[in-house]
């Protein structure tokens, strides 16, 4: 297959821009080290917390669950960014 752009990692920046590249209907291939979709969170320390609240870490186009003033996890983060990427 060939592709109009090439994204070199699959965290939040690499996935919004496909969300955008997808909306102007390019083909595209997001690339990552990490075998799943947000394992570079889920390979953090466990009590990792976000020091942003919910409402400022959401991509474009999927709210991020939960109380949008509390602090996700790393796991649910990574848990997002994999729901997103689907």
């Amino acid at each position: 297959m060939d592709y109009d752009v090439l994204v070199i990692g699959g965290g939040q920046a690499g996935l919004a821009v496909g969300y955008y590249l997808k909306k102007e209907q390019f083909q595209f291939l997001i690339l990552d080290e990490q075998e799943r979709t947000g394992d570079s969170w889920r390979n953090r320390y466990d009590s990792l917390v976000l020091f942003t609240p919910r409402s400022y870490g959401a991509l474009p186009g999927l709210a991020l669950n939960g109380d949008p003033n509390g602090f996700p996890t790393k796991d649910e983060i990574a848990d997002y960014l994999q729901n997103y990427a689907e």
